[in-house]
């Protein structure tokens, strides 16, 4: 077992808001004869009497004009000798103006202006108006974040082949040999209750090989996985197709990582390249389930055509030559900018063949 120091692991990402109030009631129009001035006179032969004016008293001037007394006259006198209104309009000189509108008081009635407004009904009405306006936000605000939001497909169980596995194992326990040397503090493997368990401390990769130097070309793997300790930025996986040399007991390989923010990338390890290639870069995807729950994972390698299968929905189908076959391996990763401490546990594994 080897615990390199983590390679290709780090970028990942790609890098993964009152019209006017009418005039008052004026004196009505009337045609009549006109003076200098344009305003009515009355004949030089009839002087204005007091009779004519109703019941107040009033004078003549000398000029035969009505001079009014101190006592407040009417405005409009019932009882006038002025020559009858033709029409609806006024003269004066040759201009003809519309009779103005009544005042918006006069129709409504004075008092209606006059009232006071209710302190409580002020209050009333910005109360409410608060209302309307926080909920019509918290509406929107629960609208677009419902948009927004990414959307979460239900997890799918993928179903495993009728025909006997090429190599299973139910992770009761270390029947078929793991390789389960650890060390406090740096890291662990254990295997039992159902899961293979591998633990990582210090910002760097553990694999897991399948024991018995096993090798595989073409097959579908299925195995669930569930990232269950660690920052979400941490990853896992399975490595395929692997080979050794004389460092490194996965010299060679296709690494298919998942992480606990919910991506995913694959990668090509070269014994003669300082680090691994990306086939495919960290890619989000919302089949993936993030960190604290279970992934199925379905890896299909057939000749150059090598597919990741996530909870149903197949994710990236890749096309390479360089390898055609080689070991499998499970592995955890503690990346360098997450703290200190990932871990990852694999259940339900398999290993069928490609026509299953």
């Amino acid at each position: 077992m080897n615990t390199p120091e983590l390679v290709g692991n780090g970028p990942r990402r790609g890098l993964l808001s009152m019209a006017g109030v009418g005039f008052g009631a004026p004196v009505s129009p009337v045609q009549n004869q006109a003076g200098e001035d344009g305003l009515w006179v009355p004949p030089e032969d009839e002087p204005v009497s007091a009779a004519q004016w109703g019941n107040s008293a009033g004078q003549v001037a000398p000029t035969g004009l009505y001079t009014p007394p101190s006592i407040p006259q009417p405005v409009n006198p019932g009882n006038s000798a002025r020559p009858p209104m033709s029409g609806g309009a006024f003269h004066r000189g040759s201009a003809t103006m519309n009779k103005p509108p009544a005042s918006l008081s006069s129709l409504i009635g004075r008092d209606f202006f006059q009232q006071p407004v209710s302190k409580m009904r002020v209050m009333m009405g910005v109360i409410v108006l608060i209302i309307i306006i926080i909920s019509g936000s918290a509406i929107g605000i629960i609208y677009f974040a419902a948009k927004s939001a990414p959307k979460t497909q239900t997890t799918v169980p993928i179903p495993t082949p009728a025909v006997p596995a090429t190599f299973a194992d139910p992770f009761n326990d270390n029947t078929y040999g793991w390789n389960l040397q650890s060390v406090a503090g740096k890291y662990a493997v254990q295997v039992g209750g159902g899961n293979l368990t591998l633990e990582e401390s210090n910002h760097k990769l553990l694999w897991e090989p399948l024991p018995g130097q096993r090798s595989y070309d073409d097959f579908k793997l299925f195995v669930d996985a569930t990232l269950t300790k660690g920052d979400a930025g941490n990853g896992y996986g399975v490595y395929i197709r692997g080979g050794s040399d004389a460092n490194s007991d996965l010299a060679t390989y296709y690494r298919f990582a998942l992480y606990g923010d919910r991506g995913y990338a694959i990668f090509k390890g070269d014994a003669n390249a300082d680090a691994p290639t990306k086939l495919v870069d960290w890619t989000p995807s919302t089949a993936i389930q993030g960190a604290g729950k279970v992934n199925h994972i379905l890896i299909t390698a057939n000749g150059s055509a090598l597919t990741l299968t996530v909870n149903g929905q197949e994710l990236k189908t890749i096309n390479d030559t360089s390898y055609t076959k080689g070991s499998v391996a499970f592995f955890v990763s503690n990346v360098t900018d997450a703290k200190p401490g990932t871990q990852v546990q694999f259940s339900n594994f398999g290993i069928y063949p490609l026509k299953a």
